[in-house]
């Protein structure tokens, strides 16, 4: 589904407009894509309530309760490009009052090199020293770039390599394509859960042999099931068309 800039921000001013649903669609899913132990059902009671059910890690719940606050962020800076300062405000709120908070690891680069498990082979991810440089040219390629599904698929793909960040670059990386996506008239594209394993594999696939096409078909995949459960917004979307 695609949703613009002024729907998105008038459906957060409404309530029980949908803004919610989507909210709960999108974080459910890139906190599960991360281990959290949240259900569904959690997530929406903690959104209705401010209650957190369930038995859950101290930073799981911590990181659920931000991933909610930085969801209204990202609608709030909506047009803002996509800076330094933007990424770290995103990775600040993200993390805050976490175990990466307390060892300086939160709203900077990272100091360690990391890595990524489970993807059936070995990714070079960035040294700590190339971040800079390597952020710097991704954002000056996606400023001169048409800003496209394409573009934005290939921005997702050379973020997680980099992996600018000790931890938390997947959910930072996934809200950067739902802000893209938003901005740009591109259909939303939301990582469903169901499709981990093919996410994963397909990212790796294009970082490493520069063959997007299993990454793209899990991204179509994943805009197809998020317009059938968004369907019931087409109504909502053409009333708002009405609202000066």
């Amino acid at each position: 589904m695609i949703i613009t800039v002024d729907e998105i921000e008038k459906l957060k001013d409404i309530p029980n407009s949908g803004y919610e649903y989507i909210k709960v669609e999108f974080l459910f899913h890139s906190n599960k894509l991360e281990g959290s132990t949240f259900t569904r059902e959690n997530l929406e009671r903690y959104l209705k309530d401010n209650i957190v059910e369930g038995s859950h890690g101290v930073d799981d719940v911590f990181e659920t309760i931000n991933s909610t606050v930085l969801f209204d962020f990202v609608v709030d800076t909506l047009g803002e490009p996509i800076t330094v300062r933007l990424l770290h405000e995103f990775h600040q709120l993200l993390k805050k009052n976490t175990k990466d908070q307390a060892h300086g690891f939160v709203g900077v680069w990272k100091k360690i090199p990391n890595m990524i498990l489970g993807v059936g082979g070995q990714l070079d991810l960035a040294q700590p020293f190339e971040v800079p440089m390597r952020i710097d040219a991704l954002l000056q390629d996606w400023d001169a770039s048409k800003k496209d599904f394409d573009a934005i698929m290939k921005f997702h793909a050379e973020f997680e390599k980099i992996h600018p960040y000790q931890d938390g670059n997947g959910r930072v990386g996934r809200f950067l394509m739902f802000k893209q996506c938003v901005e740009n008239g591109v259909d939303l594209i939301s990582i469903d859960e169901k499709y981990s394993a093919e996410y994963k594999q397909g990212l790796f696939t294009a970082q490493t042999t520069d063959d997007f096409e299993p990454l793209r078909a899990v991204f179509k995949s994943c805009q197809q099931l998020l317009d059938e459960k968004l369907e019931f917004l087409n109504n909502t979307l053409a009333c708002l068309k009405t609202i000066e």
